[in-house]
């Protein structure tokens, strides 16, 4: 049986330009991946702190491990679609404490800790947790722990944000109402 030239040609040159639609492919996944934004890691927590005074905005803190399926199921389902999103800018600032071995971390004080003394105080013992802080580190609403229905997790994350920039700008309103800065009385 003789072999058709055309065909091979043809097969040759379909078989190239796929390579080539892949190899594009590829580059164009690298070069978005390079640009993406990720959540970043806390290492001197009093530089985040400043921001969220400054915006008036809640942190939210998402504590994590590499082992952890569930932590990169949040943070690449969730919080680094939020990021690239932009809607959350002015909602909440999203950072990550890492649990690893001997990590060190500088807290709201500027005293340097171990991150596991950092998470013992917000009592997180399971992992990821999602804790929402002010910028002095307090507490503002319960902590969210690990991912339930991730198709429903979304309205529990913003809920939480909301309820936790509501505190937020209650906390500075009360502020600016301390009776100091009411007029004097006559």
């Amino acid at each position: 049986m003789k072999k058709c030239p055309v065909t091979t040609i043809f097969i040759v040159l379909l078989l190239s330009f796929y390579s080539n639609l892949v190899l594009a492919k590829h580059e164009s996944d690298s070069e978005s991946h390079s640009q993406r934004p990720e959540v970043i890691q806390i290492r001197d927590i009093r530089d985040t702190a400043q921001l969220a005074q400054a915006q008036n905005l809640p942190i939210l803190i998402m504590f994590g491990t590499d082992e952890c399926p569930y932590c990169r199921l949040l943070k690449e389902d969730f919080l680094v679609p939020m990021l690239i999103s932009g809607d959350y800018t002015d909602k909440v600032i999203i950072r990550e404490a890492h649990i690893n071995a001997g990590a060190d971390i500088t807290d709201f004080s500027g005293k340097k800790i171990t991150i596991d003394e950092f998470s013992n105080r917000y009592g997180v013992t399971l992992f990821p947790t999602m804790v929402f802080v002010d910028s002095n580190g307090q507490v503002l609403i319960d902590n969210i722990i690990g991912i339930t229905t991730p198709s429903l997790f979304g309205g529990t994350l913003d809920d939480s944000i909301d309820k936790a920039l509501l505190l937020t700008n209650k906390k500075l309103t009360n502020k600016k109402l301390t009776k100091k800065n009411w007029p004097a009385s006559k």
